[in-house]
């Protein structure tokens, strides 16, 4: 199963916020959104992502001036991203290795979605599940 899988399940839009945005607006924006991290952009090209970690590593230094801080002094920016065609096991292993929840995905530079960990492991789940039931039925014949 590949990423473009995950990306049918989920909404076709990407959020996203350019990298000159404050941090308070970033978060009431995750908030309202109810997601856990946003794409950053600069002239709509990727550059980072903003995430609930980067959030409290902000809010542990420097809780005050949360409408002055710019994403771009605080995102992460050291991304690793997928591609439409990888596989969800690839990217669930990636993801546990490096200890990270969000991937963006490309489709060359185009940014085409956002995966979360929990999108993997739903999916992965799924398709285990969809396995089992097609065993059993071999085994024992259909219910």
């Amino acid at each position: 199963m590949s990423v473009k899988d995950i990306l049918k399940d989920k909404a076709s839009s990407v959020l996203s916020i350019e990298e000159d945005r404050n941090v308070l607006e970033a978060t009431q924006m995750m908030v309202g959104a109810k997601v856990g991290s946003l794409i950053v952009t600069f002239q709509g090209k990727l550059v980072g992502i903003f995430t609930e970690r980067d959030l409290m590593r902000v809010v542990a230094k420097d809780h005050t001036n949360v409408d002055k801080i710019k994403l771009k002094d605080v995102m992460t920016t050291q991304l690793t991203v997928a591609g439409p065609d990888e596989d969800v096991d690839d990217i669930l292993n990636n993801m546990i290795t490096k200890r990270f929840r969000h991937m963006p995905v490309l489709d060359g530079d185009k940014i085409i979605g956002l995966i979360s960990i929990g999108d993997a492991v739903k999916t992965k789940l799924n398709r285990t599940q969809a396995e089992m039931s097609i065993l059993r039925e071999y085994m024992y014949g259909p219910h």
